[in-house]
């Protein structure tokens, strides 16, 4: 062996034995961050910051010696990652338009992957987690610092509202219990001498990995946080000191990947309304990208409509244009029968919903289609109908609104079926009216801006658009058309699946293909076929609420969001449908109690007592492979088709143990040396020895009888050929008493 390559060997041992471990633990929680805010590339990020890890152990290891001067070079390292970070906040800030605070607490398949801030998990917390690793487990150990470094995922997820996998936790306890072990021995302030060998691997690894095991398997306590419990905690505002929820976002939520913890929201309490009602919180415009976004164009030309009685968006202002051209008799060659509106000609089903949570503190508030807030001074309705809730003068935390709301039950869904009008006899009647001086210009320039905008067909293919058109070939009123498309979904087999992740994450492909997904999925492919057979459409994302309480209210859970479709039904205005299929609806008011509940309490805590077994079995395992091995070698040794195969074996086996319980090397001992180096060890092999030799070299072939006695004598002198044999220390002589004791 070269001089070279034995410094190398040394460097390498000293790693493990110092290093290794410290730097496994930061690669792991590191890795568990990235995790959180990288949905791709993650483990390639971790490989990265191993690599920066070493690093920055080996500067911290050449300036130890230094002194004084280690504590100015290591400030200036920390001044210069802090300066970078401070460059980073700021180059994030300006890419990507979302603060970091919004990024740390955001999941990234929501608010994306922002680099900037990415590379700031090395710069601030990897610099600053690296120097605690360093001076707490290799210059002087304290556990604290430790365990200091393990809380950070715990940190991150639980202000995520995340959940660490029970792998992940039983991984970072287990490596904590290692580096309690092994770096309190060999730290720089340790003044304990320690062997580093086979045997102290073996017993360190033994008992880190059970007391993970068994600290993976015992039963946590449960409990929920203030942070946990309340969504909108994070996003303060310095001038109310209230919390608010979110602004209103502009682009749609993610199709796939949803992720919810079944949180309560708010509740609602309101009567007369159906087992299932729809709340919306915020519609789209326009699909670009499999996106839905807002557009400004829309924005700009509705707003000047807000608290106006005569908002084109207003559930009462197409009522009222229809009801008074109806009251004229002239229209009726369109379907506008002055009959069908005595009957159904206004909203009869009306309802008063007040909205209320503790913790929920919304600005624009959640608020069903036909929500009326004319009286509330304190809310009003954007171009695209979310309600608005001033916060300025709210000065409490939670959600206690209350509002009129016009539902769309039975009564007004008769009316739109019933009303017999199409886009085509809409918009001539529309011109007619113009031309009789019955319309306004302003109401007609209205209504139509509405109609061209919401039946642009961006992001609808030509195949979409020939489904559609199949669809409602047979259809007449525009109401038809839109249940038609609402029921295509479920009548062709569809299925609702939270988990699916296509291969293909086009509109298309799940029309087309998959026929997978969630309700993202289906209210997309519903308003683009809508908006390809001249129906106006919008995307809208808000809840679905179903799921009562005790008391009779309903319960709204972040796991109740929904996304569903409105369409703007001729001579009636904005409805609302629902293409997703059936399988979204969870309940979880008995989640206290519920079997469904209980079962995957029972068989998560099955999977980690089964993971407990297994680990246990892999200690055993080690424990004991010596012995399987030695098992699996007489098991062998019975298959051997002469009694001559079987010596050759038994002597080979021999010299196999004695090799490997033994530093010294006795691969090229003849049997009498042989022989002699294991009585020694207070092994007789002399037997396996001598009829060795006779088969080797005398061509002698043994009987059963004396290959038996043979094997006899290696089974009583197995151990002492293992090097397992306990040597008996030599007994004290006792001091013989004398006559006169």
């Amino acid at each position: 062996m070269t001089n070279t390559d034995s410094k190398f060997r040394a460097a390498l041992r000293v790693f493990f034995e110092r290093y290794f471990l410290p730097l496994l633990l930061g690669a792991v929680v590191m890795n568990l961050i990235f995790r959180t805010y990288m949905r791709f590339y993650y483990n390639t990020a971790t490989v990265i910051f191993a690599a920066y890890e070493c690093l920055l152990f080996f500067i911290f290891e050449k300036i130890k010696p230094l002194r004084f001067l280690r504590a100015i070079i290591y400030l200036v390292l920390g001044f210069a990652h802090l300066y970078l970070s401070g460059q980073l906040f700021a180059q994030g800030w300006y890419s990507s338009g979302v603060s970091v605070t919004d990024w740390f607490y955001v999941n990234a398949t929501e608010i994306g992957e922002v680099y900037p801030y990415i590379v700031l998990l090395y710069t601030a917390l990897g610099f600053f987690m690296v120097s605690v690793l360093y001076y707490f487990t290799v210059y002087r150990f304290r556990s604290f610092g430790i365990m200091m470094v393990i809380v950070f995922p715990f940190v991150i997820y639980g202000k995520r509202d995340d959940t660490l996998s029970t792998l992940s936790i039983t991984l970072m306890v287990t490596l904590f219990l290692a580096l309690l072990v092994h770096q309190r021995l060999i730290s720089d302030d340790s003044k304990k001498n320690v062997i580093i060998n086979s045997s102290y691997v073996i017993a360190a690894a033994l008992f880190v990995t059970f007391a993970g095991a068994v600290t993976m398997v015992i039963p946590k306590p449960e409990y929920q946080s203030a942070l946990e419990s309340d969504s909108g905690i994070f996003s303060f505002d310095v001038n109310t000191n209230t919390t608010l929820y979110d602004d209103l976002n502009d682009e749609s939520s993610p199709r796939f990947g949803a992720d919810a913890t079944g949180e309560i929201l708010f509740y609602v309490r309101s009567e007369d309304l159906d087992d299932v009602f729809y709340i919306r919180r915020q519609s789209f415009d326009v699909f670009r990208n499999e996106i839905w976004r807002l557009d400004p164009e829309y924005e700009m030309y509705f707003t000047r409509f807000e608290n106006d009685e005569n908002e084109v968006n207003s559930p009462e202002y197409l009522h009222r244009i229809m009801r008074d051209l109806a009251k004229t008799g002239r229209y009726k060659e369109y379907g506008l029968d002055p009959d069908k509106f005595d009957v159904f000609g206004e909203y009869t089903s009306s309802a008063w919903m007040s909205l209320s949570g503790s913790t929920y503190s919304p600005t624009y508030i959640p608020a069903p289609l036909l929500s009326k807030i004319d009286p509330m001074t304190y809310m009003f309705k954007t171009a695209h109908g979310e309600v608005y809730y001033y916060g300025i003068d709210k000065q409490y935390m939670g959600l206690d609104i209350s509002y009129n709301i016009l539902t769309e039950s039975y009564p007004e869904r008769e009316f739109a079926e019933n009303l017999g009008m199409d886009q085509d006899r809409f918009r001539k009647m529309l011109a007619a009216a113009r031309g009789n001086g019955d319309l306004s210009w302003e109401q007609y320039k209205n209504i139509m801006k509405l109609l061209d905008m919401y039946t642009q067909t961006e992001g609808v293919s030509d195949r979409t658009a020939a489904l559609a058109a199949d669809i409602i070939k047979d259809c007449d009123t525009d109401y038809e058309k839109a249940f038609a498309l609402e029921q295509y979904f479920e009548e062709q087999g569809y299925v609702y699946d939270q988990d699916f992740e296509p291969e293909d994450k086009t509109i298309d492909y799940f029309i087309f293909e998959s026929k997978t997904g969630i309700c993202t999925s289906y209210a997309t492919a519903m308003v683009l076929m809508a908006r390809s057979q001249g129906l106006p459409a919008r995307y809208v994302e808000g809840f679905a609420a179903y799921e009562r309480a005790p008391d009779g209210r309903y319960v709204i859970r972040d796991s109740h969001a929904h996304a569903f479709v409105e369409v703007y039904i001729s001579g009636v205005g904005w409805m609302t449908f629902d293409p997703t299929v059936p399988g979204y609806m969870r309940d979880y008011s008995n989640s206290g109690s519920s079997s469904g509940n209980a079962a995957r309490t029972f068989v998560d805590y099955f999977a980690r007592l089964v993971l407990f077994i297994g680990v246990v079995f892999v200690l055993v395992f080690i424990v004991f492979i010596d012995r399987i091995i030695e098992f699996l070698f007489r098991i062998r040794l019975k298959f051997r088709r002469s009694y001559a195969d079987k010596t050759l074996a038994l002597y080979r086996r021999t010299l196999r143990l004695l090799e490997i319980s033994s530093p010294t090397r006795v691969r090229g001992m003849t049997s009498e040396e042989l022989t002699a180096f294991a009585d020694e060890r207070e092994a007789d092999i002399s037997p396996t020895a001598q009829l060795f030799d006779k088969v080797c070299f005398g061509e002698y072939s043994p009987s059963k009888e004396e290959f038996k006695e043979v094997f006899r004598t290696y089974r009583k002198n197995w151990k002492a050929i293992a090097g397992k044999k306990r040597k008996k220390k030599p007994k004290k002589n006792k001091p013989e008493l004398s006559a006169e004791a």
